[in-house]
């Protein structure tokens, strides 16, 4: 009668265990969800970029039959985006093989891993009567996509979970998975930016570490092709990462008497590592089946024009530059680095995985060409390894805990970062922060604001923030060029700001000045202020931000080095109430771009200030009454 109690608490306890997590995923899917439709980003996502280039292998495969064309994938597109780039030509799409076809060259494991979303979204097209196109692009489709992303990434998570509770106890398995969920990039990838292969790689490490764990606990078969398959389809949904097949080999090693055992323990059961590489070849020959097929080679590197610098990596940039650096809008993942040093105390048998596959991935990930990765929130490339991370990150939150002031300083700390990854999301949404092209002074400029002011604005512009003027005195004005010189090139009478005369700066370099230092008076950590009235007539006006003029200053040192360079895109501070990066300016009225720069610490009184309008893509526009002038605390 006893042991039927014990076991019958046991098995109570283990459902309503059980049924707790699956309120708890089950919360997560819905926040993940509301996410998703609220930013609404899903309804035209997969119509250009890098979400295109995943995508268009599903409607090509399993609707238009043009693979290695795309004639028919291309067409379907511009139906719903009629301006897309011509994939056959864009750094994102396409590229011709040597045997006269195109390639895709995103790798294959994002669409099979849809294919399930894509047959659901292309049953409710067929049933909606004509309502929604059954093409592969129309709104279930694309709602579709999005969702499966949500499913893989919340099934990671769901991993996760398993993984952890084998080390820490569930309160911090909690936290470490709300963390993972919430105040990471994952989220952005998983609800706004979701149809890449991030959130489906982050699943798929989750599960490796998962069938790792699990093989090695009771080694079979099955588990074996678990192990391999999972490894396959990480190759084949991002290439370098195949090298994430060596985590499995090293998983529980602990010393070299460890390695000697595994080795032995490899040898006297190959059977069950060639049943682990066969289920790795299986998974990966879809792929080089698509490279034989429209490459004609077995091996075929699709990112034509596209390399890596394995002499120059970039890791300091990539963890801490301002420009989608790592930990800079993931800074939660901070703790999880410091948390290494414990890593071996807590979860032994990840110690030496780790240091097998982490540093290899950075090193391969930060030696791409494009090693800020540019479309996205922080360093894409790091979402993958969050499964991994959890454990040292669960390390740190675990050292300490008995104390309060410490269990107190964690949950705060996961509050904040949570808010932070939220709120800078709805940021990148709104406009308001680009982390591709950021820089310092623009991201503590917008940091937790939901208004951006103009100085925000003009930090995007210089990286420089701007000082209170109303703490500083001007001292005298150093230059104006009113343009009155008659006998000058590009002047135009109408319209002009002031005077006869304005300048139409049709030139890449106008309005071009120097002076000489040893006459200013200047002082390292005075400021120059600057300012130019601007006008674009309505039938000129552009709208690509990167096509704007400058108004740049530069110290040059007496060899003639730039000391210090700095400049604003004069037109988007013409109206622009909003102050928002991606308005290029008002039409057809005057208005003033100004600006601070502060005198730099290595200015030198024999050296030069070259003012100039730098206009490389020859924007039509009219500038008048430019100033310099000289201010100080």
């Amino acid at each position: 009668m006893t042991a039927h109690i014990v076991r019958d608490t046991q098995r109570f306890v283990a459902q309503v265990f059980c049924m707790k997590t699956t309120w708890f995923f089950g919360l997560i899917l819905a926040l993940y969800i509301v996410s998703f439709f609220t930013m609404k980003r899903w309804t035209t996502l997969p119509y250009g970029g890098d979400a295109w280039g995943y995508y268009a292998h599903l409607p090509s495969a399993l609707l238009y039959s043009d693979i290695g064309t795309y004639d028919s994938t291309i067409a379907a597109t511009r139906k719903y985006d009629p301006n897309m780039a011509d994939p056959k030509a864009d750094l994102y799409g396409l590229r011709k093989t040597p045997v006269g076809k195109f390639i895709i060259k995103y790798p294959i494991g994002v669409p099979l891993l849809e294919v399930p979303f894509f047959y659901i979204a292309h049953a409710r097209a067929l049933a909606s009567g004509g309502e929604y196109a059954a093409d592969g692009f129309s709104r279930p489709y694309m709602m579709w996509a999005g969702l499966g992303a949500i499913f893989y990434a919340v099934l990671g998570l769901l991993l996760l979970w398993r993984i952890l509770a084998r080390y820490f106890p569930r309160s911090t398995v909690l936290a470490l998975v709300l963390i993972t969920a919430f105040a990471t990039n994952l989220y952005y990838f998983s609800v706004y930016n979701n149809v890449m292969s991030h959130p489906f790689l982050f699943f798929l490490h989750a599960a490796l570490i998962w069938t790792t764990i699990r093989f090695w606990e009771k080694p079979g078969g099955w588990r074996a092709a678990a192990v391999g398959a999972a490894a396959g389809f990480i190759a084949i949904t991002r290439t370098q990462e195949v090298i994430a097949a060596i985590i499995p080999l090293v998983w529980g090693l602990t010393n070299w008497a460890s390695v000697r055992e595994r080795a032995r323990f490899i040898g006297a059961n190959w059977k069950w590592a060639a049943v682990a590489v066969l289920a790795f070849s299986v998974v990966l020959f879809p792929q080089i089946l698509y490279w034989k097929t429209v490459g004609g080679s077995w091996l075929y590197f699709s990112y034509q024009g596209e390399t890596f610098d394995f002499r120059h990596p970039h890791i300091k940039g990539g963890f801490t530059d301002f420009r989608n650096g790592w930990l800079i809008y993931t800074p939660v993942m901070a703790p999880a680095l410091i948390g290494l040093w414990r890593l071996r105390h807590s979860v032994p048998a990840a110690w030496w995985a780790f240091w097998a596959f982490f540093p290899l991935h950075v090193y391969i990930t930060y030696s791409w060409w494009c090693w800020t990765y540019i479309n996205g929130f922080g360093s894409r490339p790091m979402v993958e390894t969050y499964a991994l991370l959890a454990l040292p990150l669960g390390a740190f939150w675990q050292w300490g805990i008995e104390r309060y002031w410490k269990k107190a300083l964690n949950w705060a700390a996961l509050l904040f970062f949570i808010w932070l990854n939220i709120f800078q999301t709805w940021q990148l949404r709104e406009g308001i922060l680009w982390t591709e092209s950021a820089n310092r002074a623009y991201y503590l400029g917008v940091f937790g604001t939901l208004h951006p002011d103009r100085n925000s604005l003009i930090a995007y512009d210089s990286g420089e923030r701007q000082p209170n003027s109303s703490r500083l005195t001007p001292v005298r004005e150093l230059l104006h060029l009113d343009f009155e010189d008659s006998t000058a090139a590009n002047l135009t009478t109408t319209p002009v700001f002031a005077g006869r005369y304005a300048l139409s700066p049709a030139d890449e370099f106008n309005a071009n000045a120097e002076l000489r230092c040893d006459t200013l008076g200047l002082q390292p950590g005075d400021w120059l202020r600057l300012s130019v009235r601007a006008f674009v007539p309505g039938a000129d006006k552009i709208w690509n931000r990167d096509a704007l003029a400058n108004l740049t200053v530069e110290f040059v040192d007496p060899e003639g080095h730039a000391v210090k360079l700095r400049g604003i895109r004069i037109t988007s501070k013409i109206g622009n109430p909003g102050n928002s990066i991606w308005d290029t300016g008002a039409t057809d009225q005057w208005g003033e771009a100004v600006f601070f720069v502060k005198v730099p610490t290595r200015y030198r009184a024999d050296g030069k200030i070259k003012v100039y309008i730098w206009n490389p893509q020859r924007q039509k526009l009219i500038v008048d009454d430019l100033r310099v002038s000289h201010w100080r605390k």
